[in-house]
């Protein structure tokens, strides 16, 4: 049993989840009584294992007879987390699981990034100490459908991801595993975003490079890669874009992006239009799934622009709760986001647009009638109406959801089975 460990004032409840370098515990500091999620990585990727067996299965055994070489009970040094900022390349190539640390401290003090809190060493594996959030959006979604009636809820939700995405991307931190269980929720729906074990400093990924889930891979890393390299953060941006998808329709529209394996994506490359039949979609959504879906990553929507464009969408589906959606006024925008973000995306919107002389802040939408917005966080006295009882999301999920790809058109979660649109109209 893993469970009922102790590491310094943390005591392990119970396994969450576990990815291909690590498995993650909720514990219990039993100091204050707050609950954390820790994350356990291993500390050297074995090379020896048989390829079918996930190095979770054998650090999980592994980690068994460490705690109980030390009866369950173990003191561990912390690690100086401003020292993992100064690490060289030379020493990140050595521990790899720091290049996941480095990148997500870079952006954790933003409130919509989990927060690392502590980072304890042993000889076997690293733990890493982090807010313990019970839901993800794939759960809320899927199972709970949350969204399928509330259009100002899928605004909320989409835009604190787009802005914290943007924020990442102005501070060099490209995620490059942008899906909906890679983002979390707390009870009032607000997006924390986690898992940077694929995240990258790069700005420019070589052509083909495969990298993240294959439902919200972009083209450039497949068979539509070009000779020239391509801006990393489009990758981002095409992975928020199908997100967009999953909020309105609870469905992804192909299993990859590419031609060669995926037939819908073959057809929507001749006919873009196929997403209108596939998806119950009005002509104004489309529109703005079209800026996002560009196949060139050098014309793809940016995100102050998509956000701009999701905030005064009015209809999103052609009939349901969603085919008449409120447009945020810039009241409700500030509302919403309060005024942290208020501060730093306007630094973020003058930086963007500094070197062009043509722009200034009121492009941002600041001042305008119609909003370009970015997150907006929702008050303590508003619930939205599709939550229950106290606000709660009560499902429980993985604070580090798995990593590993899968081919299968079916999810292990969703409660009828597909994730995939009805194609009888092609």
């Amino acid at each position: 049993m893993l469970t009922n460990t102790h590491i310094n004032n943390y005591r392990l409840i119970k396994q969450i989840g576990s990815g291909a370098f690590g498995i993650v515990f909720l514990a219990e500091d039993f100091i204050t009584g707050e609950e954390y999620a820790i994350k356990a990585v291993m500390k050297q990727h074995s090379g020896s294992a048989d390829e079918g067996v996930r190095r979770s299965t054998i650090l999980r055994t592994q980690l068994y007879h460490f705690f109980k070489s030390f009866q369950n009970r173990l003191y561990l040094p912390s690690v100086d987390l401003e020292s993992i900022r100064t690490l060289s390349q030379e020493q990140l190539a050595h521990a790899p699981h720091y290049k996941e640390l480095l990148m997500h401290l870079t952006v954790h003090t933003h409130e919509h990034v989990v927060t690392i809190h502590q980072v304890m060493e042993s000889s076997l594996a690293t733990f890493i100490v982090m807010d313990y959030i019970t839901c993800d959006l794939f759960s809320a979604i899927v199972n709970e459908q949350v969204f399928a009636k509330d259009g100002l809820l899928i605004k909320k939700v989409f835009l604190q991801l787009c802005e914290v995405i943007f924020y990442c991307h102005r501070l060099g931190v490209y995620h490059c595993d942008l899906k909906p269980e890679n983002i979390l929720l707390d009870k009032w729906y607000n997006v924390h975003v986690c898992d940077f074990g694929l995240a990258t400093p790069v700005p420019e990924l070589a052509p083909n490079v495969c990298v993240g889930s294959s439902y919200y891979m972009a083209p450039e890393r497949g068979s539509l890669g070009r000779e020239l390299r391509a801006p990393t953060a489009a990758g981002d941006v095409w992975a928020i874009g199908i997100i967009l998808i999953n909020l309105v329709c609870i469905c992804n529209p192909w299993v990859k992006a590419d031609g060669l394996v995926d037939g819908t994506f073959r057809h929507f490359l001749t006919n873009p239009r196929v997403l209108m039949k596939i998806l119950p979609i009005t002509d104004e959504f489309y529109s703005i799934l079209l800026q996002v879906l560009q196949l060139d990553p050098e014309h793809r929507s940016t995100l102050p622009v998509l956000m701009e464009a999701v905030a005064n969408c009015e209809h999103f589906t052609v009939e349901g709760p969603l085919s008449t959606v409120e447009r945020l006024s810039v009241e409700q925008y500030n509302r919403f986001l309060g005024d942290s973000y208020n501060v730093r995306s306007r630094k973020l919107c003058d930086d963007y647009y500094s070197e062009d002389d043509e722009f200034t802040t009121d492009d941002c939408g600041y001042d305008s009638d119609r909003v370009p917005h970015s997150l907006y966080g929702i008050g303590d006295n508003y619930l939205p109406r599709s939550l229950s009882g106290d606000g709660r999301c009560d499902t429980a999920s993985s604070a580090a959801p798995e990593l590993l790809l899968s081919t299968s058109l079916e999810t292990n979660y969703s409660r009828d089975g597909r994730w995939l649109p009805n194609y009888a109209h092609l």
